[in-house]
């Protein structure tokens, strides 16, 4: 190869998962979004990014007032609602669940839309989504 030609650019990939282990995640994303009325689930972080991710980041994201409902006991301005013992029974029974749909090791987590957008600025990637039939002619 000459100097003057250069490699391509690895490819970029939607997700560094893998098949059939993205897909049984979809799954299981899709009644996670159905039990919740928010925004939706959403994969975010490094196994996004690059091939040698340690765990699969999954974020449900409620809206502030659905968040505080959820758990009554949290502040939903603050991180301090990592240490709410509903919301840590939570994340821990969901991602224990989500690791036996899936077979991934996975850290879930709930949180309110403002504190999530304003620390957050990455990728995410939404997942469990039910799309709308067509109607029949």
């Amino acid at each position: 190869m000459s100097d003057e030609q250069e490699k391509p650019a690895p490819k970029k990939k939607v997700s560094y998962i893998g098949v059939p282990a993205v897909f049984k995640l979809e799954l299981a994303l899709k009644h996670l979004n159905d039990a919740y009325d928010g925004f939706g689930c959403y994969v975010v972080g490094s196994s996004l990014e690059r091939p040698d991710w340690r765990d699969v980041d999954v974020v449900l994201i409620l809206s502030d007032e659905d968040f505080q409902r959820e758990f009554p006991n949290a502040d939903h301005r603050s991180g301090a609602f990592e240490l709410d013992t509903k919301w840590l029974l939570n994340s821990v029974a969901i991602s224990g669940w989500l690791k036996e749909q899936t077979g991934l090791p996975i850290d879930f987590k709930i949180q309110p839309q403002t504190w999530a957008n304003e620390r957050h600025s990455g990728r995410r990637d939404a997942r469990g989504l039910r799309l709308a039939g067509r109607a029949q002619e």
